[in-house]
């Protein structure tokens, strides 16, 4: 026989405490290893916009917090910017305005273009490729290729 709205519900809800107990325990465990609540987050914010297993997605948000700590003042369009690079694949305008899109909910072109040399000028993101169709990557990206 079907089940009763209540019924689901119920089930739905333990569902939902059984993810959040496991979720506690995985944020626990990443503590453990001596990871801290900012590169956590960022993590867990990378996997879901972009859908990136989350091993990558920490090695991603170490890269977005050496990146913003080397930029002082920022905002969250900068952060946007630096966390769509942080997988460290050199990326066009478009791509990125993408990104920045599915992080924010909204993301001007322009504004992300403007951001994006700003970014190049305090020499945190880098344009590689060539002059017709430019891409670009963090600097820390660079400097981890070469090791």
């Amino acid at each position: 026989m079907s089940e009763s709205t209540e019924e689901r519900l119920k089930k739905i809800e333990k569902l939902l405490e059984s993810i959040i107990e496991r979720l506690n325990k995985v944020e626990e465990y990443l503590k453990l290893l001596g990871l801290n609540d900012e590169v956590i987050s960022s993590a867990f914010k990378l996997t879901i916009a972009f859908s990136i297993p989350i091993s990558k997605a920490l090695e991603a948000s170490r890269r977005v917090i050496e990146s913003i700590r080397r930029l002082g003042i920022f905002d969250a369009i900068d952060r946007s910017i630096i966390e769509s690079l942080a997988n460290c694949e050199a990326k066009s305008i478009s791509e990125i305005t993408k990104n920045v899109k599915a992080l924010r909910g909204t993301a001007s072109r322009r504004v992300v273009r403007s951001r994006l040399m700003e970014l190049i000028e305090k020499n945190v993101v880098v344009r590689v490729g060539n002059v017709r169709r430019p891409k670009y990557t963090l600097r820390v990206c660079l400097s981890r290729d070469k090791k």
